[in-house]
């Protein structure tokens, strides 16, 4: 018995197996029928210049002049500055103030003590030692603005002497302060104590006798 291999049948599409399918791209022909399109240009159809893709987008200046807000905030700001600086000033005018009337009731309160040294040394009593104290002492107080008021001989004025005794006298024409009884003070320039004094006054009936001689 012969051992005769049949040969392969041939496969066909009747065979049982799915048939191979053919794929068609039907884009490619669509696009190569469409009409090409044209750039958007201007009416007359020119084509829009090509403008550098690198360059950067325009940029509006900006404006060079101040808002009304920053307008109103440097106003505002210029305007307490002047009430601070008129405030430190004022202030300050207050404190030196207040140092100078504590200051002041100081040296009055000192004021009877430098009585009490002049009749002292008007007195002989005490010696160089009790001068020298009242040296350094007066020094001292002008350092710190305080100033003897002259009276002896000069000319009465009513708002630095107090009269406390008027005197007729016919070797002055016009009130003359002829002794001081307690020495006045001035302090910056201010009266701080008015000088007690005898004021000599001229004759009332000076001129009558004159027109009768």
């Amino acid at each position: 018995m012969s051992d005769r291999r049949k040969p392969a049948p041939h496969l066909t599409e009747d065979d049982g197996r799915e048939p191979r399918m053919q794929v068609t791209d039907r884009r490619k022909g669509a696009l190569q029928g469409a009409p090409r399109a044209e750039p958007p240009g201007d009416e007359g159809g020119e084509e829009a210049p090509a403008g550098n893709p690198d360059a950067p987008d325009p940029v509006e200046p900006a404006d060079a002049g101040e808002s009304p807000a920053q307008v109103s905030y440097l106003d505002d700001l210029m305007r307490l500055q002047a009430e601070f600086d008129n405030y430190r000033k004022r202030m300050l005018k207050e404190q030196t103030g207040m140092a100078k009337r504590a200051s002041g009731r100081l040296i009055e309160r000192l004021l009877p003590i430098l009585d009490n040294f002049q009749a002292a040394l008007a007195h002989g009593e005490g010696g160089a030692g009790l001068g020298l104290i009242y040296k350094e002492l007066t020094g001292a107080l002008e350092a710190e603005g305080l100033q003897a008021i002259e009276a002896e001989g000069t000319r009465f004025d009513p708002r630095i002497h107090d009269a406390v005794e008027s005197r007729e006298s016919d070797e002055v024409s016009e009130p003359v302060v002829a002794q001081v009884y307690r020495r006045g003070y001035l302090l910056h320039d201010k009266v701080l104590r008015p000088a007690m004094v005898v004021v000599a006054r001229p004759l009332e009936n000076a001129d009558s006798r004159q027109a009768e001689g």
